[in-house]
């Protein structure tokens, strides 16, 4: 009977110490690749700049973005201000086009203010519900 005890406890002790490892094992995964903001290849409609940097001649703020490999990404201040912004190119754009762009940026000519609102996901990531960091605006000419 004592024996039988015995087994019992060491085969018990066995699965414990098999099912325990086995949780205190994370699995293995390899760590996703870092998003990197490039431009897309053979198109300058978008690009990236970093933040304060003055956009080219045509181009407009439409959104920031955080990224570790540029404009000092590697610092954690900085990347956590949303050290990128990205601007897209809108004088080739038709007439009627309408853009989502970020509320500082200023209204190019021959483009009107359709509408100002707030999105938690771009230009700034407010917090406050009554901050507008978003305008819509439409090319008129």
């Amino acid at each position: 009977m004592r024996l039988q005890t015995s087994i019992g406890s060491a085969i018990a002790l066995l699965l414990t110490a098999a099912t325990a490892s086995a949780q205190a094992t994370p699995p293995t995964r390899t760590p996703p690749a870092p998003i990197r903001a490039e431009a897309p290849t053979g198109d300058d409609s978008r690009q990236y700049v970093c933040r304060g940097a003055t956009p080219p001649a045509n181009y407009i703020v439409t959104d920031d973005i955080r990224d570790r490999q540029m404009c000092g990404g590697t610092n954690p201040t900085t990347l956590n201000l949303y050290n990128v912004w990205v601007v897209e190119r809108y004088d080739r754009l038709p007439v009627n086009t309408v853009m989502d762009v970020c509320a500082a940026s200023p209204t190019p000519a021959g483009w009107v203010l359709v509408d100002v609102y707030r999105r938690k996901d771009r230009c700034g990531h407010p917090d406050g519900m009554f901050e507008a960091n978003v305008k819509r605006i439409r090319r008129v000419q």
